[in-house]
């Protein structure tokens, strides 16, 4: 299950298209008929930034890692990307985490033939307002450190006694586990709060709040484990899933109730990711 949280992290990266030199080295092979977990390490801003490893990876997920996309805008699970792959790629000293990405879109374009292209689509979609008593998110202080500078970093954190996460003092961050979710973070804008609800709700968020400067975010909520499993296509490989515990409130009720907003669901434009070609073989 860690795996998974691991990887559900990596998707959310933010969309760049900041040009960057290629890996130093890279290679790109099948993965193993047998392999169960998925994982990827390394890159800028983690423990090792010169090495950037990937252990049986949809093609899918690499792809919406690699340009930063939303749930609602590109499946991972679709059936063009389903192959798994392993991939080891020299990072050269330096590069920025904008240039890290554009060394996964060039790698996927010339190692895959990737070609895509975004367009509108209609789709559900939520507009984000005050609740009747107005927010409860709190101002961040003017003072208060800036907030993560890595936004794919996974945070550290323990299970707590509630079920929930807990992260080590002074961190922060969202994670999950057992589908029990804790998201604490401070000095945030409304750009990132958006940005964030967009993904777990897996719909365009569109900010009515007219709120301005940071804030902090404290709030949890449980998620179906199954469903989640099911999202990224990997309920097959698991066998019983174990107890989460007692249910807690969906996340769209903790937005109403712990962060005084409302989400009101209606349709709109949204940004969505068609794959013109890939090859399901990498060329080496």
């Amino acid at each position: 299950m860690r795996s998974l949280i691991r990887l559900v992290g990596w998707l959310s990266l933010a969309a760049v298209s900041a040009p960057g030199q290629g890996f130093e080295v890279v290679s790109v092979k099948a993965s193993s008929p047998g392999a169960i977990a998925i994982r990827c390490d390394g890159g800028p801003g983690t423990h090792d930034p010169g090495l950037w490893t990937c252990s049986n990876v949809p093609l899918g997920f690499l792809i919406y890692t690699a340009y930063g996309l939303q749930p609602y805008q590109f499946r991972p699970t679709d059936p063009c990307c389903q192959g798994r792959f392993d991939v080891m790629a020299r990072v050269p000293e330096g590069t920025t985490k904008e240039q890290f990405l554009r060394m996964q879109q060039t790698m996927l374009e010339e190692r895959f033939r990737l070609k895509l292209h975004r367009e509108q689509k209609e789709m559900p979609v939520y507009e984000l307002g005050l609740g009747e008593n107005g927010t409860k998110l709190k101002a961040s202080a003017a003072d208060a450190a800036p907030a993560r500078q890595d936004p794919w970093e996974i945070p550290e954190y323990t299970m707590g006694k509630d079920g929930y996460p807990e992260f080590p003092a002074g961190r922060g961050g969202v994670a999950g586990g057992n589908g029990h979710y804790r998201w604490s973070e401070r000095n945030l804008p409304m750009a990132e709060i958006v940005k964030t609800l967009s993904f777990h709700l897996g719909r365009p968020v569109i900010d009515r709040t007219g709120l301005k400067g940071n804030y902090d975010v404290e709030m949890r909520w449980t998620v179906d484990v199954a469903w989640l499993l099911e999202r990224a296509g990997r309920r097959d490989e698991i066998g019983e899933l174990p107890d989460s515990g007692p249910a807690g409130p969906t996340l769209a009720r903790a937005i109403q109730d712990q962060l005084g907003l409302k989400l009101i669901s209606k349709k709109g434009p949204g940004d969505v990711v068609v794959i013109d070609h890939v090859e399901k073989v990498p060329i080496n």
